[in-house]
């Protein structure tokens, strides 16, 4: 057999096993109702271990927003909030060892909010998320804080 004939049937059975191999791959996902962008695309990010310091204060206090964000795609730097399901509400985020940050690059995003003057003396219930830079929300964590009688720095 020359070489050139050996040759070829390689890239012949190459070809062949790299077929097999999508196909094996391709046809579960079709099976089940997945594109192939399913394998392709990076998941949704995901936050998980949300705090809050403190967890309460009175009007005028600054408090500390701190999660672990996973993220393929790496994620625009703000927390968007929903108070009570209706007050939309941006916070940055820093991962940069800076402004209240504690270790740069972590995965552990820290950001600052603040109680408004004219918030209600009550417990107020905070949805939030992030997002990728493709858009892609992530899951949703909640958290409570409670604004007590008093004064507390100004915002």
């Amino acid at each position: 057999m020359k070489f050139e004939e050996g040759a070829e049937r390689f890239r012949e059975r190459s070809a062949s096993l790299i077929l097999k191999q999508l196909a094996s791959i391709l046809i579960p996902l079709v099976a089940f109702g997945l594109s192939q962008a399913a394998v392709i695309e990076p998941p949704n990010p995901l936050i998980s271990e949300l705090r809050v310091s403190p967890p309460s204060g009175p009007t005028g206090t600054i408090y500390k927003i701190s999660l672990r964000v996973t993220s393929q795609a790496g994620i625009v730097p703000l927390l968007h909030q929903l108070r009570e399901g209706k007050e939309a509400i941006s916070v940055p985020l820093r991962d940069d060892g800076l402004d209240g940050d504690a270790v740069k690059g972590d995965g552990i995003y820290t950001g600052h909010s603040g109680v408004p003057p004219k918030a209600a003396r009550q417990t107020h219930r905070f949805e939030v998320f992030v997002q990728d830079h493709e858009g892609r929300k992530s899951n949703l964590l909640e958290y409570l804080f409670t604004v007590v009688e008093g004064g507390g720095k100004a915002i």
